[in-house]
Order: C-alpha cells, then structure tokens, then sequence
C-alpha cells in the first residue's frame, strides 16, 4: 500500500472551537503580534471579538501609555516629537481597537501639550487634562488660555466626566462643563459664586477654591434649602481650600441652617458607576457607591429632601439625599392632580398601583 503524505496542521487550518481554545492562552501582545503575521489571522482575531474592558489612555510630552486594567495590560511608546507623537497614539489606539473594541474609559492629556489641543478629536467617558504624576516645573509651563482649553473640549467628547487638574488654572466656562455628570477642577481660585450655582452636574468637587469664603458656602447651602439652585441632578458637591490653607469655619458654614448633627450614615450614589473612581471626584467609596459619613450636620430642605454637610481636613462635602426618589414623588403628585380634573372619585388611599408604591 502506498502511504500518503499529509501536511501538519497549522493553526490556520484547525477548526474554530479548538483555535478558539488555543487563542484563549495567549495574552495581548502574541494576540497581536500573531495577528500581524497574515489576514486570515487577524480576521479571525477580530471575529473572537474578545473583550478587554475600556482603555485608559495617556499622554503627555514624549510619551504616551495606552493600558487595559481590566487585564493588568500596559503599552507605552516614547517619541520626542509632539505632531508624530499624537500621530502615533491615534494610529495605535485604532489598531488596538480593531482587535479589542472597546471604548477609551479614561483619556488623559497632560496640559504640557497645550499647543497641540486642536489635534484631539477622541471620544471617551472621562477627560483628564493635566497634572500627571511626573511633577514637573509650574515655571516653565505655557499658560493655557480659556480659548485653547475650549478647543480641547469642544473637540473631545467626553460623556460623563470632567478633571480640570491644572497645574495651573484651567479657565473656563464652556458650556459643556455645567451638564456633565462628574466635574472636578483644581486651582480653581477663579471660580465665584455665581459659577457654582450655574452648575448641573451630578458630581463637584472643587479643589484650592481660595478665593471662595464661608459666608458664599453659607449662601449656597441656604440657597439649595430654600430652592433658589434648582440643581436637581445634584448628589454631592465638595469644597477644598487646598493645601496649607486654614481649615473651613464650621459655624460660619452652618450659621442660620438650624442642623441636627447626625453620625454613622450610608449614602448610596445613585446610578453608581465604578469609572467614577478614575478621577477623584468623590471621597473614599465602594464599588457599590457607598459612602460612609462618619460625623455630618444634617438639615432638610424646604421640599423635604434632607441635605448633610461634612466637614474632613480641608473639605466640606454637601450630599442630597434622595433626590430621585422625590421626583418620582413629583411626578405621582401631578399625575394625581390630573385624575382629579379629570373627575375620577377620589381615593383617600390611593390608586392599587400607588399602594404598592408605599
């Protein structure tokens, strides 16, 4: 009998449930690299449609690091050009998306590249422009103007958050920043009152707010329990006076707000999301949104949503309680007075549906 020559099998040939197996062993960069080798390869990477969690994306002058915490995955590439250096990143980070599709969770650009704003045009759920870890010389920084921040961010879209981290002031009142969820802006010494109560987001923290007093935190808490800031997106809002700074002046805080001081609280953030963690636009909390209030002073609020005021280090943190639970009450309240002109009988109790509800 003749024998018959067969050729080896190669992992182009194998079937789909044993490459796919095989794949499973390899981590991102022989993924990568194996795809490179020929199209079929990475046609049949990008069929896997493997996921990876979102990216977080960095750079700054000579260097940028593309990394998926999800899987503990780093990639960095160092470039002394700025134009070829952006250039770079975004080819790099669309090839990777091609494999990997997932969004940019968390792009940082340090404010060093101020000249270079208009070349960004990602998209992403937080933008984080300036003050990397590498500290480098306030001195040598160019200034960044309200016009070249609002270029950046006009040209980014960023869907849920905003870090403004200087190190230098990062002026701005672009319209963009008073509806996004989370906001957080360091040296913030040009801030005013009138700026805060123009604010809808969900998240603030403000941080080296100098020139803001006692008596303008005092108006706004007043302002917020009577109903004057019509925020209701609002969840909690903290003040820093920043470092080497005095400690806040409680009683001037609190002056005329009649609290009750209260110890010990859970506040859960409504529609919690972990990327929140990103940026520090919140104090310590869990990965369910909890925080833990240890010492507050409590007041309510003329339309009965209970607000606590807390007072750590050099911050006070406001928190509204409940808010979403009172606009739904709203909204059952006008539906009840639209069935009553209506001339349904009236029901002492309820509807059965609003029972339920109670």
């Amino acid at each position: 009998m003749s024998s018959v020559s067969r050729s080896s099998p190669t992992l182009a040939t194998l079937p789909v449930f044993p490459a796919t197996h095989i794949m499973g062993y390899l981590d991102i960069d022989s993924l990568w690299n194996l795809a490179c080798t020929s199209r079929v390869f990475m046609e049949f990477v990008q069929d896997l449609k493997i996921r990876t969690g979102g990216y977080h994306v960095d750079i700054q002058q000579g260097l940028y690091k593309i990394h998926l915490p999800a899987i503990h995955y780093y990639y960095s590439y160092y470039e002394e050009d700025d134009e070829y250096l952006i250039d770079s990143m975004d080819k790099d980070y669309k090839d990777f998306q091609s494999l990997f599709p997932e969004n940019i969770d968390v792009l940082r650009i340090d404010a060093t590249l101020v000249n270079h704003f208009h070349r960004f045009n990602q998209e992403c759920t937080v933008l984080s422009v300036g003050e990397h870890p590498i500290y480098y010389d306030k001195q040598k920084m160019n200034d960044c103007s309200t016009e070249q921040i609002n270029l950046l961010l006009n040209s980014v879209n960023f869907r849920k958050g905003l870090a403004l981290n200087g190190p230098k002031p990062l002026v701005t009142e672009n319209e963009k920043i008073f509806n996004i969820d989370w906001l957080h802006i360091k040296n913030c010494t040009w801030i005013t009152p009138e700026f805060i109560r123009k604010l809808r987001n969900k998240i603030v923290y403000l941080t080296g707010a100098k020139e803001l007093t006692e008596e303008d935190i005092n108006q706004y808490l007043k302002d917020l329990k009577n109903g004057k800031i019509d925020n209701k997106n609002l969840q909690v809002i903290g003040f820093n006076t920043g470092f080497g700074r005095p400690r806040w002046n409680k009683e001037a805080i609190l002056d005329g707000l009649d609290t009750v001081r209260a110890a010990d609280q859970i506040y859960k953030v409504e529609d919690f999301d972990k990327r929140i963690k990103s940026e520090l636009f919140l104090g310590v909390v869990s990965d369910t949104g909890d925080i833990k209030i240890e010492d507050s002073f409590d007041f309510t609020r003329d339309d009965g949503i209970k607000i606590s005021v807390e007072f750590i280090c050099r911050t006070v943190r406001i928190y509204i309680w409940n808010q979403k639970q009172m606009q739904n009450l709203d909204k059952d309240q006008d539906m009840e007075k639209v069935t009553k002109k209506r001339g349904y009988p009236e029901d002492t109790n309820g509807p059965a549906a609003k029972k339920s509800c109670l």
